[in-house]
């Protein structure tokens, strides 16, 4: 998940590159290979093979209506159908719907090089069952959210057919609605082709957007169910109110801070009897793109009952705006590489 942050991160400070036109749109097929990557050394043995799968995308190329497409270098969003042998036939196959959005880094008249993100959700085939996959630890529900990375270059064959060429980082984790709640990751190569459709849009380069750059208040709050410690422990509520400061630097993102209070009835059964409440302090950065953007925040416990999972958390997630106050966040909560819970709530923005 840490390769993610840095991948994400990394495309923040590169600059827009001319362009004169873009197709309207295009559909893929690629396939991949890789190996699932369990968290624990006792988990090994469920993975038999390499994981194989196959994809088939279609996507729609920005062409700078808004100000934001241009200083991404005329992104592109679609949707993927994904599917994967995870390598063990105690995990089974994993069949995914994908919305996704891609980034640009580097283009010219050989390859285009950019980075896609996508979050959707997953149906993996095989689950932990007590009585018929009790070794089963990866994988504690059917369901799944799946969060996908990718670098990809594509090489331009011909103006509308491309050979793709990447590598992908992939994360499934069932939020930890139900135990065993243990997430797993995939890395794999792909390959394959890109077809553009109809006719080439001209863009524009020459208009610029007037950039409100003041700090805002953002306040919100999240909830999810989950399970305590075990796979016959019933479900529990988690849930967070925040309140952050962030300041726009630029269209591409803003930065700030602010404060997390959990409450999590987890706790108190983890801590026979403690208290349900943590405290936290956080560092935020969020990509902006257009109505869409991506919080990315570390924290640390002020106040944390259970010692064992650590001082620091980090929260990745998608974020889309209804409107200039109005927002619906969805996001996974982590301690280091170890799922926490899902979070799913409203988000509301305001001037102080």
């Amino acid at each position: 998940m840490r390769l993610g942050f840095v991948i994400i991160l990394a495309i923040v400070h590169l600059s827009a590159q001319g362009q004169y036109s873009v197709f309207p749109g295009g559909f893929g097929l690629r396939g991949m290979f890789g190996f699932v990557v369990p968290p624990a050394n006792s988990q090994k043995h469920l993975v038999e093979s390499h994981a194989r799968g196959l994809e088939f995308n279609y996507r729609y190329n920005f062409s700078g209506v808004k100000e934001w497409e241009k200083y991404f270098k005329y992104p592109y969003s679609g949707f993927a159908l994904n599917y994967m042998f995870l390598g063990g036939s105690k995990i089974g196959r994993a069949y995914s719907l994908m919305p996704y959005i891609g980034l640009p880094l580097k283009k010219n008249s050989f390859v285009d090089v950019h980075i896609r993100l996508a979050t959707g959700i997953s149906y993996v085939s095989r689950k932990f069952d007590l009585e018929f996959n009790r070794s089963n630890t990866l994988t504690g529900s059917n369901m799944n959210l799946l969060n996908d990375v990718m670098l990809q270059a594509n090489w331009k064959i011909d103006k509308k057919l491309h050979l793709l060429t990447g590598l992908s980082l992939s994360y499934y984790s069932n939020g930890a609605f139900t135990e065993p709640a243990t997430s797993f990751c995939l890395l794999a190569v792909n390959t394959g082709l890109t077809i553009n459709t109809g006719r080439p849009i001209a863009v524009n380069h020459y208009s610029f957007p007037i950039l409100d750059k003041g700090w805002k208040l953002i306040a919100w709050s999240g909830i999810w169910r989950k399970e305590a410690i075990n796979f016959l422990s019933k479900k529990y509520t988690a849930a967070v109110l925040g309140l952050n400061a962030l300041r726009r630097y630029s269209i591409k993102g803003s930065y700030g801070g602010g404060i997390d209070v959990f409450y999590d009835q987890t706790l108190g059964v983890r801590s026979e009897g403690g208290s349900n409440v943590r405290l936290g302090i956080l560092l935020a950065y969020e990509l902006m793109l257009g109505r869409m953007s991506i919080p990315l925040q570390q924290g640390v416990y002020a106040i944390n009952p259970i010692k064992r999972d650590g001082f620091l958390y980090q929260r990745i997630g998608w974020k889309y705006h209804f409107n200039r106050s109005l927002a619906a966040q969805i996001s996974l909560k982590f301690h280091n590489l170890k799922n926490d819970h899902a979070e799913l709530g409203l988000v509301y923005q305001f001037k102080p």
